[in-house]
């Protein structure tokens, strides 16, 4: 860019100056230029007047004031630098060629209606289905929860670490029959006012009485509305609450739904019967004595009996001679109950539920949690007159 040299020339206006256009003297007022020839000669006597000095200058020669210097200025800087363009303004734009990812942004943009409902169909299928599945593998596990286990010559418990072990081993329920194979009723006959085919009727329910007390799970999980069923009427007013109270360890078995037997339990007994009388009325009393040995799964060094918990009971049960009594007196009832345990956690047992004691290698040593049974397995010994809890 060019600058004026005279822009600093004290007494000078801003104006430019050309080199090739020199500017002509200008003398003060009256006094005409040196090299000048005069236009005309005054004649000596005539008054001199004062005269303007005329700038002889061409017009087009003249400098220039200072709004068109300006102007001026402007052009010689735009000859001198002419205007040049951005690179980004003159440069031709390169055409872009879409990738994958942009295809797949705009097949979205353009579906986005349909896939979001589609999307929203095949989430809520996948509900649906996953809904059924989880309804259908409840539906097998409640069933397998309430099926009774099947009755096993020679069952193989697992274990806590996965090894099969036969827990009755060492201990004398290892000869006891398996679940309902150790109910084995008497012979019916006459007894009293009672005919054979009632005798027969009678064992019959008391033996059903004894499955669904002692060994059916759904007693052991608190189910008694089986077991209730098979009594008279009124005698199930006077048995509920027995049941509510935890006192059915007396005459059935609850074991909780946490901690079940691993395998059948095994049991050995008898069953006895006579004709008797009470308060006016004729029974048919049936006794029933039993040991039952239920299995617990405890860790694989842990001593022989020491996953096995005992019950001993006597109970009495009484059938009324159905014309000495009202409808809904008839049927069986539960006469007394009386029981001894072995190796059962006593906390559990007087909350009414069926647990061994844990064994501690520390406490223990190498013996069961419940010492020596003594008797406890021998129906033709004296009953123990102790008990652990």
């Amino acid at each position: 860019m060019h600058t004026d040299p005279y822009a600093d020339t004290p007494g000078t206006t801003d104006q430019a100056r050309t080199p090739e256009q020199p500017t002509a003297e200008v003398t003060p007022a009256g006094q005409p230029a040196a090299d000048a020839t005069p236009a005309e000669q005054p004649s000596a006597d005539a008054t001199p007047t004062e005269q303007p000095t005329i700038d002889a200058t061409p017009v087009a020669d003249r400098p220039p004031t200072g709004s068109a210097a300006e102007g001026r200025r402007e052009v010689v800087v735009a000859e001198a630098e002419p205007v040049r363009l951005p690179d980004w303004m003159r440069s031709m734009g390169q055409e872009h060629q879409p990738t994958g990812l942009d295809r797949v942004r705009f097949f979205l943009a353009r579906h986005n209606g349909p896939l979001t409902v589609g999307l929203a169909f095949a989430l809520a299928l996948v509900m649906v289905v996953a809904a059924g599945w989880m309804v259908v593998r409840v539906a097998d596990w409640r069933r397998t929860a309430t099926v009774a286990p099947s009755a096993s010559a020679t069952p193989e418990p697992i274990s806590a670490v996965g090894t099969p072990r036969d827990h009755f081993a060492g201990t004398p329920a290892a000869s006891f029959p398996v679940g309902k194979e150790s109910i084995v009723l008497p012979p019916a006959t006459a007894a009293g006012p009672f005919s054979a085919a009632q005798v027969r009727a009678a064992l019959d329910l008391v033996g059903r009485a004894l499955v669904e007390s002692r060994l059916e799970l759904r007693m052991m999980v608190g189910d008694t509305g089986k077991f209730l069923a098979l009594l008279a009427p009124d005698a199930r007013a006077q048995v509920q609450p027995w049941l509510n109270e935890g006192r059915l360890l007396t005459f059935a078995t609850r074991t909780g739904s946490q901690v079940q037997p691993v395998d059948d339990a095994r049991a050995r007994g008898r069953i006895s019967y006579r004709a008797t009388e009470a308060n006016g009325i004729r029974l048919l009393e049936v006794t029933t004595e039993f040991v039952w040995a239920y299995p617990f799964d405890v860790v694989r060094r842990a001593p022989a009996g020491a996953g096995v918990a005992v019950i001993r009971d006597r109970v009495v049960w009484h059938v009324p001679y159905a014309a000495d009594v009202v409808a809904s007196s008839r049927g069986l009832w539960l006469d007394s109950a009386k029981m001894i345990t072995w190796n059962v956690d006593c906390a559990k047992h007087a909350d009414g539920w069926l647990d061994v004691i844990r064994w501690m290698p520390e406490q223990h040593g190498e013996r069961p949690p419940g010492g020596d049974p003594g008797a406890i397995f021998d129906l033709d010994a004296p009953r123990p007159v102790t008990r652990r809890c």
